[in-house]
């Protein structure tokens, strides 16, 4: 058989060992080649990347949070404060390292709880030691627990050190099963809660914990009470641990600044216990607010919004009958409608109210986007509202407030001066005859003043005179008051979210629309904000001269020194000296019913004895909106106050919108309101009394039985009688001293509401103490006090016995030595130090 294999090649071997020798060649290149790549990579190209991360992973760099500053107020007193507290940070990805199980980081996490105590479950602590990200990874940073108390924070850190892994070998020591430290952080609180809470606002907190400030002070003055954060960076070992014996590279923190405000805490509670009282009083459906202010400087001494809130728990909703409403599982009733659409504005709830049930079903819009329920969206706005400072964000309707800025224009413009006269025959038909613009004028109830000059004119608040006036000065004068008076841009005030928008007629409105200039006149259909016109009284008060409100007196660090000071910020002259004084004049006879017989003063009801004030209210009716369920108009009512009339101080201004109440005026609603803070604010601030206006001897008591508190002060107020409240807010049903007594102007008059039943004092022993001094120990006892003799004298007696039990209000008569018994007592009765003189009583709320 033949052969039919071919010829074995004899270099077959030599060919496969060069071939398996070029390829193990290549493939060591190639290793080499990548090695040598790597090594480039390594040592050259991304050292220090590599560089980085190994300093990293050996170093605790840890964040320092700088403590935010202080609010305070004129007086020195903390409103708001930061606490140092402690977060606790985790490592779960160094935990894994450190060889940790699941049934080990369990028990710690059922520890950790416990020793929080504050209601966090072990199933959260554990999801957060295990935490990983999205790819999968464990996180090296995790917070555990936030705002921790120092001691319960060290108790952790120390079970976190202890609770360790099985060591390896016998001696050495194992590793930490969960790898905890702590971050220094601050809380934010307010001590007195809601006290001036629409001023200073609030901070939430941000993913890290720390206090950002979110509305109020806390907002605008964020940069200021923020400060810069500091840093620590140690080093630490494979497990993750700060190594012994090393120090940490510290960079500190630098505090935030401190705020010290030009408002004036007992101010500021005389005016929330009178506006809180009134809300009450005049069953206010909307929110009501007041701003007491220094007219010469811009200072602002107090500032309330209500219903205001607690700033240490914002998300609550303070309004008890908001959140009665909002809880309604049956049909809302056409009062709970009203209230809603009163407090918020109607076209905000329409929606929700359209079928009279607040749902609490979330539903998806034509997208698939989920939509809050009804229930959500209510509640948000209601605490958007509570949180608001409705003196600089809300506009609102002046009315016949406006009328001072319209004489304003004519005395200052020469084209009118005080003897100016218009009719006022009741009505007044404009554009006669024109189908389109052809409109009526009314004074209020139908009036007839008949003719007026311009003070009469204010005194009675005649629309029509004004109506007058404005056709007098035509639109591009009028309007160029309007604007030098800042009613077309926000006043500056260093609070955030002043509006930006107002809504006044324009010269050219005007010009085109007669009826616009005409209602312009008299303060309606023009919306501008509380603080804006209180500015603009202020003007007129101080001479003329416009000047920016602020609130924050100073700015200073930790030490104490200042780092910024608020200086007087006069923006423009509007009118002149002259034409304020004359009209500071007719804002006294509205007010003064000690004036002239020929007028009315139609805003007595802000008078306070002693005291020059002047004055002008407003009642706006809200065309704005649709009319009341009784078919009248909702009002927007305020009142502003000047003193002393001579030499203008302070301002106090006070809205209250939408009232309901018996009389439909502010003269007769809001003018009380501004008295009774008057009564209580003039005399705190030092403002001296004129003698002239100033009652002496002995007075008659009014009854004031069955008034409203109210209305017993003012007509206590106007006889030079102080007052103090005995129970709740409501009507009198005793007083003391009764109506009828004769008792020395000045003293105390004490009203009841809940109990016709004395409220009893002990009498304190004033022999041989100084008129004054003893005065004042009367005083504290609550007792009234009348002087037979020189009062500068000494006490020889007392008309009713030292330690004895007497009624709230009673009158002790003090005799006053002689002048043979001051020599007799010169040397047996020492003066009276300031230690043995009692405190002033405190006006704090």
């Amino acid at each position: 058989m033949a052969n039919t294999q071919p010829p074995r090649n004899p270099n077959l071997k030599s060919i496969i060992r060069n071939r398996t020798v070029i390829v193990i060649s290549i493939f060591l290149l190639g290793c080499f080649g990548l090695l040598i790549y790597q090594l480039y990579a390594l040592q050259l190209r991304d050292a220090e990347t590599y560089r980085t991360e190994a300093v990293t992973q050996q170093l605790q760099d840890t964040e320092l949070p700088a403590t935010r500053g202080n609010i305070y107020s004129a007086n020195g007193k903390l409103l708001a404060k930061s606490n140092t507290v402690w977060n606790i940070i985790a490592d779960p990805a160094q935990s894994e390292k450190n060889g940790a199980t699941e049934a080990e980081i369990r028990t710690a996490a059922e520890h950790i709880a416990e020793l929080l105590g504050d209601g966090t479950s072990a199933d959260d602590i554990y999801a957060r030691l295990t935490a990983r990200n999205k790819a999968g990874e464990l996180y090296q940073y995790r917070v555990v627990a936030q705002n921790v108390e120092k001691p319960v924070a060290d108790a952790i850190i120390e079970y976190s050190k202890t609770y360790r892994t099985a060591p390896e070998k016998e001696g050495e020591t194992g590793y930490r099963i969960v790898v905890l430290s702590t971050e220094q952080s601050t809380t934010r609180s307010y001590p007195y809660g809601a006290f001036a809470s629409s001023v200073i606002g609030f901070c939430n907190n941000d993913e890290n914990g720390k206090p950002v400030g979110t509305y109020g002070l806390e907002r605008s003055y964020e940069d200021v009470l923020a400060g810069t954060p500091g840093r620590s960076i140690a080093e630490t070992n494979v497990n993750g641990e700060i190594l012994a014996n090393t120090e940490a590279d510290v960079h500190e923190a630098v505090d935030g600044n401190n705020l010290n405000l030009t408002l004036d805490e007992n101010v500021q509670a005389i005016v929330e216990e009178y506006l809180a009282e009134a809300m009450d009083t005049f069953n206010v459906h909307g929110r009501g607010s007041a701003i007491v202010m220094n007219v010469k400087t811009g200072a602002i001494l107090a500032m309330a919004s209500l219903e205001q809130f607690d700033p240490n728990d914002p998300m609550t909703i303070y309004d008890e009958k908001m959140q009665t409403i909002l809880d309604k599982t049956d049909d809302l009733t056409a009062d709970d409608i009203d209230w809603l659409e009163g407090r918020l504005g109607e076209k905000n709830v329409a929606g929700i109210i359209a079928d009279s049930v607040i749902s609490q079903e979330t539903t998806e819009d034509e997208n698939g986007n989920t939509i809050s329920s009804e229930y959500t969206q209510l509640q948000g706005m209601l605490r958007e509202a509570q949180w608001k400072n409705k003196n600089i964000t809300e506009l609102y309707m002046p009315g016949s407030v406006f009328k001072l800025i319209t004489a304003s224009a004519g005395l200052d413009s020469g084209i009118m001066n005080t003897n100016q006269t218009f009719y006022c025959g009741g009505s007044l038909v404009v554009n006669e005859g024109s189908e389109l613009w052809e409109h009526t004028y009314h004074c209020a109830n139908g009036e007839v003043h008949n003719l007026q000059d311009m003070a009469q004119a204010l005194d009675n608040s005649c629309n029509l005179w004004f109506i007058q006036a404005a056709q007098t000065l035509q639109p591009t004068v009028f309007y160029d008051y309007i604007q030098a008076f800042g009613f077309t841009q926000p006043t500056g005030i260093d609070l955030p979210s002043e509006t930006r928008w107002t809504s006044v007629y324009n010269a050219q409105q005007m010009a085109e629309v007669d009826t616009n200039l005409y209602t312009a006149a008299f303060g309606q259909n023009e919306a501008i904000t509380p603080m804006q016109m209180a500015t603009a009284i202020a003007a007129i008060a101080n001479g003329g001269y416009l000047v920016t409100p602020y609130i924050v007196d100073s700015v200073t660090d930790n030490a104490g020194n200042i780092v910024s000071q608020t200086e007087t910020n006069i923006r423009r002259q509007v009118i002149s000296e002259e034409v304020s004084k004359e009209l500071l004049a007719m804002m006294e006879n509205n007010v003064d019913p000690n004036g002239t017989e020929s007028i009315r003063h139609s805003c007595s009801n802000a008078y306070v004895a002693g005291y020059r004030i002047g004055g002008k209210s407003g009642t706006a009716e809200r065309t704005d909106r649709h009319l009341r369920g009784d078919g009248d108009y909702y009002k927007a009512m305020s009142f502003a106050a000047v003193l002393p009339i001579d030499d203008p101080e302070i301002e106090v201004f006070v809205l209250l919108d939408d009232p309901r109440w018996l009389h439909d005026y502010a003269s007769q609603v809001v003018a009380p309101v501004v008295g009774n803070i008057i009564s209580e604010v003039a005399p705190y601030l030092g403002i001296e009394q004129d003698a002239n206006y100033n009652p002496t001897g002995n007075v008659t008591v009014q009854t004031c039985l069955d008034y409203t508190w109210t209305n017993a002060q003012v007509t206590l107020n106007k006889l030079g009688l102080k007052h103090k409240l005995i129970g709740q807010n409501g009507n009198i049903v005793y007083q003391y001293p009764v109506g009828g007594s004769q008792v020395p102007a000045g003293s105390t008059i004490y009203l009841y509401t809940t109990t016709d039943q004395d409220a009893m004092t002990t009498v304190p022993d004033v022999t041989g103490k100084s008129g004054s001094f003893a005065a004042q120990m009367m005083s504290a006892a609550n007792l009234n006090v009348q002087f037979e003799g020189d009062q500068s004298g000494r006490v020889v007696s007392q008309s009713v016995a030292a330690e004895s039990s007497a009624a709230y209000g009673t009158i002790v008569t003090l005799t006053m030595e002689s002048d043979g018994d001051s020599t007799d007592n010169a040397e047996a009765q020492p003066e009276e130090t300031t230690e043995e003189q009692p405190a002033e009583e405190n006006t704090e709320q």
